[in-house]
């Protein structure tokens, strides 16, 4: 079997070509981004430079492939509308047109746990894509949001979907340098209490749950399943593991959330009337949204559909971390 892997040179990619390799499957690597090609060809993983959002692209990179693992997409805090849907709705369609162009046998496509953020956060969420009325206001979550909606127009039994929740491992690129955003020389700040319950998930833990995507039976195709670690902790306790990994007596260091909640709107609109987004503010409405309110999972569908479990701990995940 053969298989290509979009958005190969980021952290989720990347760890899902190495597996892939090391259980023995042919895999190919599609980017963007040449430095990080490079970087990947030297250790020996097969690259394709392409552009998603280029369909004549795509459908040549894809050929003689059996599956597509689509991780390709924008996650950001802040960034322009344009890019946002460009690459998460228009590049998800391009994928499924070369797909079929190439007769693609599956694709398994990551989507968000950011499509709840519209959501009252009370209760563990549960497989179903939201009604519209609770898609998302925050580009990113909106566009993975129609992502989804366009996937569950499509034909049941070429893909099958999975929405993780805040996935850290090493490498990562993405809750990795936000927590240090938050640590000082003797403390690490938290808005508020830092009691917001959060789902987590090892790297690990994700990438089984695509090998077995990629094999999973015929009746489970056609939906998206959560995926976490099931054991959500708050935002205070995970900082203060991550900080326990360091020298020195770490103390939580409580910022008022009004205050902070003001300035992160001064601040995003400021910087969204600067033609094309150059910058991205240090604290944005959508990135307190994650530090300070409790989004959880129920992740029994995966385990129903997949037989799948998160095998490795969040005490275990948080040993790998820098």
């Amino acid at each position: 079997m053969k298989i290509a892997v979009t958005g190969a040179t980021g952290t989720l990619g990347k760890a899902i070509m190495l597996r892939l390799s090391e259980t023995g499957y042919s895999v190919i690597g599609i980017g963007r981004d040449q430095a990080k090609i490079t970087a990947m060809q030297n250790q020996n993983f097969i690259m394709k430079r392409c552009d998603i959002n280029n369909l004549a692209e795509l459908t040549t990179a894809l050929t003689n492939c059996d599956v597509i693992i689509h991780c390709a997409a924008y996650a950001a805090p802040f960034g322009s509308k344009k890019r946002f849907f460009q690459t998460n709705v228009e590049g998800t369609k391009n994928v499924y047109k070369a797909g079929q162009q190439n007769s693609i046998s599956r694709i398994v496509m990551i989507s968000s746990a950011s499509i709840f953020d519209r959501m009252t956060h009370d209760k563990p969420h549960t497989d179903a894509t939201p009604e519209l009325k609770y898609r998302p206001k925050h580009y990113y979550g909106a566009s993975k949001y129609d992502a989804e909606l366009f996937c569950l127009s499509q034909p049941k039994h070429q893909w099958i979907g999975l929405r993780p929740r805040a996935v850290f491992g090493p490498g990562d690129q993405t809750l990795l340098p936000r927590l240090k955003r938050l640590i000082g020389k003797n403390n690490y700040r938290t808005i508020g209490e830092g009691k917001g319950l959060i789902d987590v998930t090892c790297l690990s833990n994700f990438v089984d749950a695509v090998c077995l995507a990629i094999e999973a039976p015929e009746s489970s195709l056609g939906k998206f399943y959560n995926i976490s670690n099931g054991d959500p902790r708050t935002f205070n306790s995970i900082m203060q593991f991550y900080t326990a990994k360091f020298p020195g007596n770490y103390r939580q260091r409580k910022l008022p959330y009004w205050p902070i909640f003001i300035i992160a709107h001064l601040a995003s609109a400021v910087a969204s009337i600067i033609p094309g987004k150059p910058y991205e503010p240090t604290l944005t409405p959508y990135g307190l949204r994650q530090v300070t309110g409790s989004l959880t999972l129920d992740i029994s569908g995966a385990k129903a559909a997949l037989d799948w479990q998160p095998i490795k701990t969040f005490e275990q995940g948080m040993e790998e971390l820098e």
